[in-house]
C-alpha cells in the first residue's frame, strides 16, 4: 500500500483475505486483486526489504484496516510483489479515498515513495479478478504458508471456451484423485496483455515441488480430455511461465489473525526467523528443479 497506489497503486493485502479483515480460514479469495510489481535493483534485495519495513511501520501506526502480503521472487526476474485484495472495485476506491483524507499517513507515504526509488528500477500495477471456475480448493489460511508458485498463462483471443473446458476437466480430475493442493486463478483486466491469467498456488515448503501428479491427473481426465488438453496447450496458449515467490514477513503488513498462525515467522524481529528456504528477501535462491512437463493450458 504505497503512496503510488493511493492515487494509482497501493501495495497489497494478505492474499486469500478480505480487504479490511481476514476472512474465516477457509473462505475464498477476494474478488479483486491488485498487484504492485517492483523490479528490485541488482544487489539491493536486502536493503530494499529493510526499507519496506518503514511502510509497514507507517500503516501500523495509522492502524490501517487494509493489510498486504509481500512476496519476493526466488526464480525469474528479481521482483517484489505486493498483493492487495478487495471485495469489489468500489471497496478499492473507498480505501484510496480514505487514505487521501489521512494527511499524516499520506505525507509519510509520499516521503517513503521518493526514497524507495533508490532500490527499484521500475514499478508495474496489475489488477485482476478472481476466476472461481479455474480455481481448485482456493480457500486456505495463508498464515500457514511460505511460498507461492505463480503461473502466468496467456490465452489466445477466441480460445477462452476451449481453455475453460480443459481446465474444468483438469480440476475434476484433481477432485477425483482428492489431491491435496490449492490454487486461485485471476484473470488480468488491467496492466498486462489481454488473455493473461495468473494461477497462485500456495506452498508450505518447497517439498511440494517434488510432487508430480501430472501422469495421474492425465489418466484421471480420460483419453479424450487428455488429448484435448494437449491440443489446447499447442493451439490456445501463447505463453506459460512459472516462478516461485517466497513470503516476506518484513515487507508484509498482515492482520493479527495471520500473525497468530505462526508468530515466529510473521514477526521476524521477535523470533529472528530468516526468509524461508534460505532466500534473501528480494534476492534469489535456487529452488529444486520442477518436474512438471512443459507448456500446460492450466495449473497442474
Amino acid at each position: 500500500m504505497k503512496r503510488i497506489l493511493v492515487g494509482s497503486c497501493l501495495a497489497g493485502l494478505a492474499f486469500f483475505c478480505a480487504a479490511a479483515t481476514l476472512r474465516a480460514q477457509q473462505m475464498g479469495p477476494p474478488k479483486v486483486l491488485q498487484i504492485i510489481r517492483e523490479e528490485v535493483k541488482t544487489g539491493k534485495g536486502a536493503p530494499h526489504a529493510k526499507f519496506e519495513s518503514n511502510y509497514v511501520a507507517a500503516f501500523r501506526k495509522a492502524k490501517w484496516p487494509t493489510h498486504y502480503l509481500a512476496v519476493a521472487a526466488t526464480t525469474g526476474p528479481n521482483e517484489a510483489w505486493f498483493l492487495v485484495g478487495y471485495d469489489s472495485f468500489e471497496a478499492w476506491e473507498k480505501d484510496q479515498q480514505a487514505t487521501d483524507k489521512n494527511a499524516a499517513l499520506t505525507a509519510e507515504l509520499d516521503k517513503l515513495g521518493e526514497q524507495d526509488a533508490a532500490y527499484v528500477n521500475n514499478t508495474r500495477t496489475v489488477v485482476a479478478v478472481f476466476r472461481p471456475n479455474l480455481s481448485y480448493r482456493p480457500g486456505v489460511n495463508i498464515g500457514e504458508y511460505r511460498y507461492f508458485e505463480i503461473d502466468t498463462v496467456r490465452v489466445r483471443l477466441g480460445h477462452d471456451e476451449d481453455f475453460n473446458k480443459v481446465s474444468k476437466a483438469q480440476i475434476e480430475a484433481h477432485e477425483k484423485l482428492n489431491i491435496d493442493e490449492h490454487w486461485a486463478a485471476y484473470e488480468v483486466v488491467e496492466g498486462m496483455p489481454s488473455g493473461t491469467i495468473l494461477f497462485f498456488t500456495p506452498m508450505k515448503s518447497l517439498k511440494q515441488e517434488d510432487m508430480d501428479h501430472g501422469k495421474q491427473v492425465m489418466e484421471a481426465m480420460g483419453e479424450d480430455n487428455a488429448k484435448k488438453f494437449q491440443q489446447v496447450g499447442r493451439e490456445a496458449i501463447i505463453s506459460d511461465e512459472s516462478n516461485i515467490f517466497a513470503f516476506s514477513p518484513r515487507m508484509s503488513y498482515v492482520s493479527d489473525q495471520t500473525i497468530a498462525a505462526d508468530p515466529s515467522f510473521w514477526k521476524p524481529e521477535a523470533g529472528g526467523m530468516a526468509a524461508p528456504g534460505g532466500a534473501t528477501e528480494g534476492g534469489k535462491t535456487a529452488p529444486p528443479a520442477k518436474k512438471a512437463p512443459g507448456k500446460q493450458p492450466a495449473k497442474q
